[in-house]
């Protein structure tokens, strides 16, 4: 037990198990992974919180250990960050849940959420107008968001739950009016340099990337929920409900073999070849006879 109870603990687990340990932030990220790793024999645990996470990628860096860590790329995809070691893996979107706003498996899972048997759209046109009221309505919150994070005693500005910046109790919409507020309320607390420099950041990202890859996934998922319960909602006339756990787990597997970006390309390969590397360079019988510190 006293392994699982300290950062440094965490990264000698490694040696309880036959197979690689692939690290993940929380929980719920391992709805996400498992479908690309299911042919590939490892094992997944949520680290639980950026001390525990520093402790894991030390101890690569120190012992090349068998795990592999992935990250969420948080503001950190707003610049060319540096990967620490070959076994860190830092998204190219703010946390997994970005990687589930896509049209495509969204809609498909709305269909059979609403038991509709037609292929048609039923998400197209709202993804795509809530994404633009997104953009005008936070760009600013989210700017103020990223130069809060580069203060020394950064204040509070994008809140994990979507009731506190709601239009309505069930809708997707922002409301613009508690936006403003928390904006007055924020900005005069911060350094107005770091503000310009995170809005120069920040255009220069969505001239080629969206709202939805760079807002807090928290966020997202939850404003995801409320547009997907809605959409079914409009297709089927019967009102359903869903929490975010059970649209993860609709959504984890679709996404995997319905969307074609680019971002969930690079991430599939990255995860597949490290880990495999992980199972040549550390076959089972290696694994399983190593020593207990």
């Amino acid at each position: 037990m006293c392994f699982s109870r300290t950062p440094g603990g965490l990264a000698e687990k490694w040696r309880f198990h036959q197979v690689p340990t692939i690290w993940v932030e929380g929980p719920t990220d391992i709805f996400f992974y498992e479908p690309i790793t299911e042919q590939i024999p490892c094992r997944m645990e949520a680290f639980h919180g950026s001390e525990n996470a520093n402790a894991l990628i030390q101890a690569l860096v120190d012992h090349d250990y068998p795990y592999l860590v992935i990250l969420d790329g948080d503001y950190r995809i707003l610049k060319r960050t540096k990967v620490p070691h070959r076994c860190v893996i830092i998204l190219a979107r703010y946390s997994f849940e970005n990687y589930l706003w896509e049209h495509e498996p969204v809609n498909r899972a709305c269909l059979r959420h609403a038991r509709c048997g037609e292929n048609k759209d039923l998400v197209g046109g709202e993804m795509e107008r809530v994404e633009k009221h997104l953009r005008d309505e936070l760009l600013h919150a989210v700017a103020l968001d990223i130069a809060a994070r580069r203060s020394p005693t950064p204040p509070r500005v994008l809140p994990d739950a979507i009731e506190q910046l709601e239009l309505t109790r069930s809708g997707p919409d922002i409301d613009p009016a508690k936006i403003s507020s928390l904006v007055a309320l924020i900005e005069p607390q911060l350094d107005p340099v770091k503000i310009m420099d995170a809005e120069a950041e920040l255009t220069s990202f969505l001239e080629k990337r969206c709202i939805t890859h760079i807002l807090n996934g928290h966020l997202i998922l939850a404003i995801l929920r409320r547009l997907f319960i809605r959409s079914a909602k409009n297709e089927s006339g019967t009102p359903s409900s869903l929490s975010n756990d059970a649209l993860t787990q609709l959504l984890a597997d679709i996404v995997w073999r319905r969307c074609q970006s680019d971002d969930h390309k690079r991430l599939k390969r990255a995860v597949r070849a490290k880990t495999r590397k992980l199972l040549a360079k550390y076959p089972v019988n290696a694994l399983s006879s190593s020593s207990i510190l």
